[in-house]
């Protein structure tokens, strides 16, 4: 696994979470392809060879699991390792198939697809649920990384310009927010997109293998490079997202060429906030450099067509007072008022009060953090905290109305605002200095 704060001077190979407790699985299916050919071993040494179209199933046995070669039980044991006998060549849908796996897990585009996964195959009983980790060298991750994240029309410099924000931050390890359970990264947007070899591509190839080994660095320290789909036209701060600490290369700016300017900016007024929102700048993620009816085809597979520099969400009084009082546990009986209290440079909102009324009493609750701020705003979880909030002048108002910008945290790279600088005939260094200024390129290994 990898080591935080350590720059790697050769190639390292890492863990990836596919399956997780909290997917709570009981059962998974993985086929065997028709090459290579494949073995199957577990803790105990115990062996067994595999053959081309085989489907192999485990189930869950309290801290074990039960395998089972088509139909027919095998073996039980704490650790199951797949491995393949020869090297694998990348390419699209090579590796064993992994059927059910969760994509998009607890965001509102989440859903269950068949995967392709190049490597070792782990499969093992935690609490009695599977977890299934996936062990590959990291430039063989970072193939299937940018075509997990975006699509396979994205222009080379997009491609090349994700992997290297991918392959960043990732080895500078900062978050390791599943050291416990044994991998480096999770396989979804809770760390970074992968889906195997299943959407990899040529290009995608290709972007890892011209970018081999280069990272972003400042201060003699890899960038913690973070990422998100579309930042709404201005790009966010670290310490706004995630701690007090600022980060020198993540900074305030807007996604446009050096010379963008826009009455609205800074956003330092709820009325600049509001214009701003209300209008489409000429921003590199905006519709105006790629047309909302052109950007699906450049957008990951798992990504929904959809509005992602303005949208807007209508909800009724009874919809937002049972959606807040569910997520809030505010036992409200009426929603008053959302009052905007504190906004990242982005518009992003940090702070936020809610005033309800609770057995005929005014009543105020704040919630903070942009992070739960989109959590309680939608069924599953809103596209960006950057919005305003519009309501009827009733008494008691029969309506709210969000109106907001961007989707994700907002902070560093762009995608949608890197696919718009490639089309516009950026460099892949250019986007990368764009996203992450002060930092620089640089080939940490072979």
């Amino acid at each position: 696994m990898l080591k935080p704060g350590s720059i790697p001077n050769r190639e390292p190979e890492i863990r990836v979470g596919i399956v997780l407790p909290e997917d709570n699985c009981t059962e998974i299916t993985i086929n065997i392809p028709a090459e290579p050919d494949y073995f199957i071993i577990s803790e105990n040494q115990h062996k067994y060879n595999l053959n081309s179209g085989d489907e192999v199933l485990f189930t869950a046995n309290k801290n074990q699991c039960s395998l089972f070669v088509n139909s027919g039980k095998i073996d039980t044991g704490k650790i199951w390792k797949i491995i393949p006998k020869d090297d694998i060549i990348m390419n699209n849908k090579t590796g064993v198939k992994v059927n059910n796996v969760v994509s998009g897990r607890s965001f509102h585009w989440e859903k269950k697809i068949s995967i392709y996964l190049a490597g070792i195959i782990e499969v093992k009983g935690v609490e009695g649920n599977l977890v299934l980790i996936n062990d590959l060298p990291l430039e063989e991750y970072l193939m299937c990384v940018a075509t997990s994240e975006m699509g396979q029309a994205c222009p080379r410099e997009l491609i090349e310009s994700q992997t290297i924000a991918a392959r960043s931050w990732m080895l500078a390890n900062v978050e390791m927010k599943h050291v416990d359970l044994g991998f480096d990264v999770c396989n979804d947007d809770c760390c970074q997109r992968y889906q195997g070899t299943t959407f990899l591509s040529e290009q995608s190839v290709k972007g890892a293998l011209n970018t081999r080994g280069k990272v972003l660095m400042y201060n003699n320290q890899i960038c913690d490079a973070r990422y998100s789909k579309s930042c709404g036209g201005v790009m966010e701060t670290f310490e706004n997202i995630w701690e007090d600490t600022p980060l020198d290369y993540m900074q305030p700016i807007p996604d446009g060429p050096k010379d963008f300017e826009n009455s609205n900016l800074p956003l330092n007024s709820e009325e600049k906030v509001k214009n701003w929102l209300n209008s489409t700048p000429e921003t590199f993620c905006s519709p105006k450099i790629i047309p909302e009816d052109e950007l699906q085809k450049y957008l990951g597979s798992v990504d929904e067509k959809a509005n992602y520099f303005r949208w807007t969400f209508n909800y009724s009084q009874d919809k937002i007072t049972k959606m807040l009082n569910e997520k809030c546990d505010l036992q409200a009986e009426n929603i008053i008022d959302i009052i905007p209290m504190k906004r990242g440079y982005s518009g992003r909102l940090t702070e936020i009060k809610i005033i309800y009324l609770h057995k005929e009493e005014k009543k105020e609750s704040i919630l903070k953090d942009q992070y739960n701020i989109r959590a309680a705003f939608h069924d599953s979880f809103l596209y960006s905290s950057a919005f305003i909030v519009e309501k009827d002048d009733n008494q008691i108002p029969k309506e709210f109305v969000l109106k907001g910008g961007g989707w994700g945290h907002g902070a560093g790279y762009c995608q949608i605002g890197a696919v718009g600088m490639a089309l516009k005939g950026y460099s892949t260094e250019d986007i990368l200095y764009h996203y992450f200024p002060g930092s620089e390129l640089k080939r940490i290994y072979k």
